[in-house]
């Protein structure tokens, strides 16, 4: 359901007319950028093939997959009135980085030098500008929500060290400038603290309302302020919206129980991602609103479907029609 730097048909965005590009037309030009190179060489003095293979591994951890297992494990797994704060919020930061991007429109180290990459795995990582960092934004934002929820000082402690693990590998395998990573940290950081601060105004409209308005402006602003995966972060943020006031969900239970809920919802996912991919002609998979589509049944199927089905197999229990606005919770 999100795509954290890591396009899934990253070309649904490039189309005419979009909103992104004719701001990003008269944008001024991007900052120099050729000096910063020497700050990625120096930390890659320090570079050897396990080395290579641990960034991999840290940058993996911001990664399209990752965060989608996350999203659905939070919401059905650990605490579903959490777990729909954490994809609406997450999913919002995502599409705002993509719009900071689209308008600052910065290279790439490596396309300013292409002696910095460490490989054309780390490439691969990096579509689209450089500044802010997508990785480094959404582990501040996605460990920042968490620690706020949880409010453990060793939870804390996890998530400042996979925020720092994750911003460094983006700048060890040249893929961005450590400029770009300290930007990705103060979007995350701004992103959290908004979504507080609204949180606290209580905003909660009825279930139809909060329906109509969960499908209607999602999809309003993907058709006016298209960017590369906004198909896919404001799809699966409406899911999170919509799904919760139609079916209720209560993540109690058993260590074991709540796996076996976490577990089946990604597998489902996975499951109409994978189908879906395989039955849609790829012109459809690229076009405007049946790619938006697409991601909006892929993110019901964790946030409605799934649901459904731990009912189903009584994983669950409680009213299986949500009685209100799920924000009450």
């Amino acid at each position: 359901m999100v795509a954290p730097g890591v396009s899934l048909v990253g070309r649904a965005g490039a189309r005419a007319g979009q909103v992104v590009d004719r701001i990003a037309s008269t944008a001024p030009s991007a900052r120099p950028t050729g000096g910063h190179v020497d700050t990625i060489l120096a930390l890659q003095r320090f570079a050897s093939p396990a080395l290579d293979r641990a960034m991999f591994l840290a940058t993996s951890i911001g990664s399209q997959e990752a965060y989608t297992a996350l999203l659905i494990f939070a919401y059905l797994a650990v605490d579903a009135a959490f777990g729909r704060r954490l994809g609406v919020v997450f999913l919002a930061g995502a599409f705002i980085n993509e719009i900071i991007k689209g308008v600052v429109q910065e290279p790439r180290p490596f396309e300013v030098d292409p002696a910095v990459a460490r490989g054309d795995v780390a490439i691969d990582t990096a579509p689209g500008s450089s500044f802010p960092s997508g990785h480094a934004q959404s582990a501040a934002l996605f460990w920042g929500l968490a620690g706020v929820h949880f409010r453990r000082a060793w939870f804390w402690l996890l998530g400042a060290f996979v925020v720092a693990l994750v911003s460094v590998s983006r700048v060890y395998l040249g893929v961005h400038y450590p400029l770009d990573v300290l930007g990705g940290l103060g979007v995350g950081v701004a992103v959290l603290l908004l979504s507080l601060l609204l949180r606290r105004l209580a905003f909660a409209p009825g279930k139809v309302v909060t329906i109509v308005l969960g499908l209607a402006l999602p999809l309003a602003l993907h058709l006016s302020l298209t960017t590369p995966n906004s198909h896919v972060y404001l799809s699966a943020m409406s899911a999170f919206v919509v799904g919760p006031e139609i079916v209720a969900h209560r993540a109690k239970g058993s260590v074991v129980t709540r796996l076996l809920m976490g577990v089946l919802g990604i597998v489902l996912v996975g499951a109409v991602m994978s189908l879906t991919s395989a039955l849609m002609p790829e012109d459809l998979k690229r076009a405007l609103l049946p790619s938006y589509l697409r991601y909006l049944a892929i993110g019901l199927t964790g946030t409605l479907v799934a649901p459904l089905a731990c009912r189903a197999l009584r994983l669950s229990g409680g009213p299986v029609v949500a009685a209100g606005s799920a924000r009450r919770h």
